[in-house]
């Protein structure tokens, strides 16, 4: 039998209501707070795209799981063409009822994907977990933090039923707050809302460390309400921290859009901290154990119009989290690495796909300059050269003539000489699109591949 690659993600199959309060003529109350994701208002939808990391076609199929375990639908087999891709809208997927789902792919070949999800107003992106753990970190959890909360959807990764605890950490690393969930069913998922939580004062930043008695996945869900009630910054928490962190997309009014850089110490002594702007700029800091800072880049003296890069370093490990945003309501988030590779995959590249496009933005994290060459899923190329140590090179899809308008595929990320990291944002940027406020901003980290 051959090697089988599996990846886990949540599905949202076109809720048909505020996604804090699913419509009851869809199931019954009982049903309504373990099958929902309290969020921003809105009909939300999900879509996720495969891509084939190998040379050879990809055999896959993918199973939809409920809270109970059950599998609710199965795929068929399908083929990925090698370094190709294939993209699932599910609200298109013909008798499948409303409602949030976990999902697991299977392929025999090694493979990426990417989840959006999206409403009218919100969206949020993130990469399925292709290596789940038992222990996972997140830098923020909210329970109205100036009107931002935060939930988190861990999914049983096993075929056994596992059990399931999230701690809140306060700044000097005390659990103030635990939530658990026993005996989760195989493959199912369990949803962990901090709002209203015990123990967490409002406009106060925790932590949170989530624990599995098996392997679980994990998505992260930072969410608005009252004035900032479309803003949804969805990401991938952390199994690990390292003492040197990456981060390629940093924002200071570049077309209107900020960054907040939050670090994370997961050491037990106070990490000495220091972020190096490819700009040449130096920020220090002292991050207690177990609690965070948050590097704003409006507070730093990096000029307006700016977009760079950054590399934390920490005596301690560390872990760091990127929220981007503007003030048309724009918000989304990608964890930072603590590693690159020559080779990166982006399973969703989009140029003015129903108003979306996408920009790649990847960061030379090696010794000396390199040159970059990206590869669609046409086969068309573009290439930057001499990008510097710590700089980054930008390519921004509706500037590449390589690919056509309404273009939905793949790409490849290569580097000449030195490892790289890229980040994908996906946006409606252009025309009136561009000024509307409602958050149609989605990011989420490419694929380092290993030689």
């Amino acid at each position: 039998m051959s090697k089988r690659f599996s990846i886990f993600i949540t599905i949202l199959a076109l809720v048909l209501a505020p996604l804090s309060t699913i419509a009851a003529t869809r199931m019954s109350p009982n049903a309504m707070e373990t099958n929902s994701i309290p969020g921003p208002t809105g009909t939300f939808g999900s879509a996720f795209t495969i891509q084939n990391l190998s040379n050879n076609i990809a055999n896959c199929s993918y199973q939809f799981f409920d809270t109970t375990g059950t599998v609710v639908y199965t795929s068929a087999s399908f083929q990925i063409p090698a370094q190709g891709s294939t993209f699932t809208y599910v609200p298109n997927i013909s008798g499948f009822a409303s409602g949030q789902y976990s999902s697991l792919v299977a392929c025999d070949q090694p493979v990426a994907a990417i989840v959006n999800t999206t409403s009218a107003n919100s969206a949020g992106s993130y990469d399925g977990v292709s290596n789940p753990g038992t222990t996972w970190y997140a830098p923020n959890a909210f329970n109205n933090y100036y009107n931002y909360y935060t939930n988190f959807v861990v999914q049983n990764a096993t075929g056994s039923p596992v059990d399931m605890t999230l701690q809140a950490l306060d700044a000097s690393g005390n659990v103030v707050a635990t939530q658990t969930a026993s005996s989760v069913p195989a493959y199912s998922y369990h949803n962990f809302d901090q709002t209203g939580l015990s123990g967490l004062i409002s406009n106060t930043v925790y932590s949170a460390k989530i624990t599995g008695t098996g392997a679980v996945a994990v998505e992260a869900n930072i969410y608005g309400q009252g004035s900032a009630v479309n803003q949804l910054y969805s990401y991938t928490p952390f199994t690990s921290g390292s003492k040197t962190a990456y981060a390629p997309v940093i924002m200071n009014n570049y077309f209107g859009y900020l960054t907040a850089l939050t670090v994370q110490n997961m050491g037990g002594s106070t990490a000495n901290v220091t972020v190096t702007y490819g700009t040449g700029l130096i920020q220090s800091q002292s991050i207690s154990p177990n609690s965070s800072y948050v590097f704003y880049t409006p507070n730093t003296t990096l000029p307006s119009g700016t977009l760079t890069s950054a590399m934390i370093s920490s005596d301690q490990n560390i872990v760091a989290l990127v929220n981007e945003s503007n003030s048309h309501d724009r918000a989304a988030s990608y964890s930072a690495f603590a590693s690159g590779a020559t080779t990166v995959s982006a399973p969703i590249v989009l140029r003015r796909y129903f108003h979306y496009s996408t920009s790649v933005t990847c960061q030379n994290i090696g010794t000396s300059s390199t040159n970059m060459t990206i590869k669609y899923s046409n086969a068309a190329t573009s290439t930057q050269t001499n990008i510097p140590q710590n700089g980054t090179a930008l390519f921004y899809q509706p500037n590449d003539s390589g690919i056509p308008d309404g273009f939905n595929g793949s790409a490849t990320i290569t580097s000449s000489s030195q490892p790289i990291i890229c980040i994908v944002n996906e946006d409606q940027n252009e025309g009136t699109y561009a000024t509307t406020s409602f958050d149609q901003l989605l990011s989420y980290e490419g694929i380092g591949l290993n030689p």
